[in-house]
């Protein structure tokens, strides 16, 4: 079987689908992914097991268009104040639960409140989220916001069980109850994630792994010989300076995927003692 290198590690899962013949893939993570709770996680390699583990309320397709996902549909009022979707109502968390408005409320709520979660800001354009029946979702918002279905494909719209909320707050990313087509079965820190096909999946057939296993190895050349002695079968993110030798491997194959990200600088100018002397309070300094 060839083996696959990747330039960027996004769309996993639509390239493992076509493979019927492995029970089980292997792929190689440039870092260890931080907490397995997407209200609190913020690493890049996170998302890549969340897109396995934890279905959103919407994704993005190939194009860039807005798919559903557990929501089925969705419509803002002419204000462009008030988002409703529709869900499906045969989607289950791997705990056996069911995935209804009430547990999507309960996610947005958390995302919301909870004191150390990285969604807040994403969500902040949303004033108060309403259940008012099983398949219908109601966010009302404070003031139009063209970005907020963009936020809801990524880790704010992600679904967790809310059976697993509690005071413990680290106890959801230690062990993650989600609704996507892979459930948690194990993390040895710094080691391996280990994920297995949930067959209660409402799409589980198109799913052709019974397992994934995702292996940190923060060293490229590393992780490429792994690849090439077979203890790999997909790596993320090849190091640029071994692109040619790679597409000249007849057991390799090279699949560069375009990928959706941004940097950014942000400077303390204004917040506490240590802003005071700090030379980016100088805006030709930060042009510069």
């Amino acid at each position: 079987m060839k083996r696959l290198t990747m330039t960027f590690g996004a769309s996993l899962l639509a390239l493992a689908a076509g493979a019927a013949s492995a029970q089980n893939i292997r792929i190689g993570l440039q870092e260890d992914p931080d907490v397995l709770d997407p209200h609190r996680a913020r690493t890049y390699v996170g998302r890549i097991v969340f897109t396995s583990l934890c279905d959103k309320l919407v994704d993005i397709d190939p194009k860039l268009h807005f798919v559903p996902q557990l929501a089925t549909s969705w419509s803002f009022s002419d204000d462009n104040k008030v988002l409703t979707f529709k869900l499906r109502d045969d989607a289950s968390f791997h705990d056996g639960t069911k995935f209804d408005a009430a547990a999507a409320k309960a996610n947005l709520d958390r995302a919301m409140s909870l004191p150390d979660s990285l969604r807040k800001g994403e969500l902040r354009s949303v004033a108060k989220v309403d259940a008012p029946d099983a398949t219908t979702l109601v966010l009302t918002l404070k003031e139009p916001d063209a970005t907020l279905l963009a936020q809801l494909s990524d880790r704010a719209g992600m679904m967790l069980s809310p059976k697993t909320f509690s005071d413990d707050v680290a106890a959801v990313g230690r062990k993650p109850i989600c609704s996507g087509p892979y459930k948690f079965v194990e993390r040895i820190q710094n080691d391996r994630i280990v994920l297995e096909k949930f067959d209660q999946y409402y799409g589980a057939k198109d799913y052709a792994f019974k397992r994934l296993t995702f292996l940190p190895i923060p060293d490229t050349t590393v992780r490429l010989s792994n690849l090439r002695a077979g203890d790999l079968d997909m790596l993320e993110r090849l190091n640029p300076s071994d692109a040619p030798q790679v597409k000249t491997d007849a057991n390799l194959t090279f699949a560069p995927v375009a990928g959706l990200g941004f940097q950014q600088f942000m400077f303390n100018v204004g917040n506490g003692k240590r802003a005071e002397d700090n030379p980016f309070k100088n805006k030709l300094v930060r042009q510069a």
